[in-house]
């Protein structure tokens, strides 16, 4: 483990433009051959606190998160868990290729666009994230381990 952050909060606007706050903080995974970086987002269960019930409302958080305090790191080296009930979930973030610049092939303008990419090529902040929800598993026991360690 290279960094644990504090807890912090951040405020923003859900599907209908209302003020949410949701808590988060960053852990710094050393992980060979590289380092990771996880997002700990916790939600409590009383009225005011973390609501990120829907599937659109965690996507605006992680990005607001990735885009403050992650731009230029890989996604393909960025996790997310998320805390619920002293539950851990874990996710992987993902991208739409359709969102990447593409060309079509000179001389043949009638082909389609061509892209060509792989995932440790896609940093955060080159463009939109979501959440792969499809994804979710159990944190691993070590991660949760620290994870608790520090929980508010």
């Amino acid at each position: 483990m290279a960094y644990i952050g504090q807890f912090r909060d951040i405020v923003y606007a859900n599907e209908q433009r209302e003020p949410h706050v949701a808590t988060y903080r960053l852990l710094l995974l050393e992980e060979q051959p590289t380092a990771a970086v996880v997002i700990h987002l916790h939600r409590k269960g009383h009225p005011g606190s973390v609501r990120l019930t829907r599937e659109r409302e965690l996507d605006i958080v992680v990005g607001r998160i990735v885009g403050q305090d992650l731009r230029g790191i890989r996604v393909d080296r960025t996790r997310v868990v998320v805390e619920t009930g002293g539950k851990f979930t874990e996710y992987s973030l993902d991208f739409n290729a359709a969102d990447l610049p593409s060309s079509r092939p000179s001389g043949e303008p009638w082909k389609p666009p061509v892209v060509a990419v792989e995932s440790r090529d896609i940093v955060s902040g080159s463009l939109p994230i979501f959440v792969d929800l499809a994804s979710a598993r159990q944190v691993d026991a070590w991660l949760m381990k620290v994870l608790k360690r520090r929980s508010r």
